[in-house]
């Protein structure tokens, strides 16, 4: 993925394009790299399923419109095909929080507050790995403090514009490029996710021609899919495996 620090990215593209000068980058981007990579020159032809979580899912989406013979399937997982306002004005305060506090602490207690649901702050399901609400947020500094702020940013922005209608012929139309997809689709949103909601999957479920749908039983909410719990992990490869 474009600007996660490994492939190209503010941290470490020369002048004049890095840091804030990175160029504005879009799911399509990524999906038309790793189209590139896998054809040129891995000589692949077909894929049987692109499987993504979070932003990935994204891609998933991605790759089903702008490849649709190419594919035979797609799983998105705890992500939709297109940023919605909510999304777009959770995302700025996010930029803001990176803005304002480049030690990313103010980030941190962004993501803290989003990525779990409500229900599993209450019970608190971070337990026994972490004592206190005092010890995730720490561990959650500490995961972030190493990362160029200029990088998460661009991931956010990216994230943010996402819109698999700007995909070129469907002038901007998310619906319309929903419907186009030929691929199978297993659609399994978090119940509990605040980042994509659940509601927003079920609306687009009505453009897919052919969706299972099957959301994710968690209280774990947008992490539900990013493999801390055992139970998440159970659904999510019994579903795959079965659909693939």
């Amino acid at each position: 993925m474009f600007a996660n620090g490994f492939s190209s990215s503010p941290s470490n593209t020369p002048p004049p394009f890095d840091g804030a000068n990175f160029p504005p980058i879009a799911i399509r981007d990524n999906v038309e790299a790793c189209h590139r990579l896998l054809t040129r020159e891995l000589g692949v032809r077909h894929l049987r399923a692109v499987v993504g979580f979070s932003m990935g899912a994204e891609q998933a989406f991605q790759w089903a419109v702008s490849h649709p013979d190419f594919v035979d399937a797609i799983v998105p997982y705890c992500g939709t095909a297109t940023c919605y306002p909510h999304g777009v004005v959770r995302l700025e305060s996010a930029i803001s929080a990176l803005t304002a506090d480049p030690t990313k602490v103010a980030w941190a207690l962004h993501w803290c507050a989003w990525v779990w649901s409500q229900e599993w702050w209450r019970r608190e399901l971070f337990k026994p790995q972490f004592a206190t609400v005092d010890d995730v947020i720490a561990a959650r500094i500490a995961t972030y403090a190493p990362r160029d702020p200029h990088n998460m940013i661009a991931q956010a922005s990216m994230w943010q514009r996402h819109n698999v209608g700007d995909t070129p012929g469907f002038d901007g139309d998310h619906e319309r490029a929903l419907a186009s997809i030929r691929a199978r689709v297993l659609y399994m949103p978090s119940e509990t996710d605040l980042y994509f909601p659940i509601g927003d999957a079920e609306y687009e479920r009505q453009f897919l021609r052919d969706v299972t749908f099957a959301p994710i039983p968690s209280l774990w909410g947008h992490a539900a899919g990013a493999g801390a719990n055992p139970a998440d992990n159970d659904f999510l490869n019994d579903r795959i495996r079965r659909f693939v």
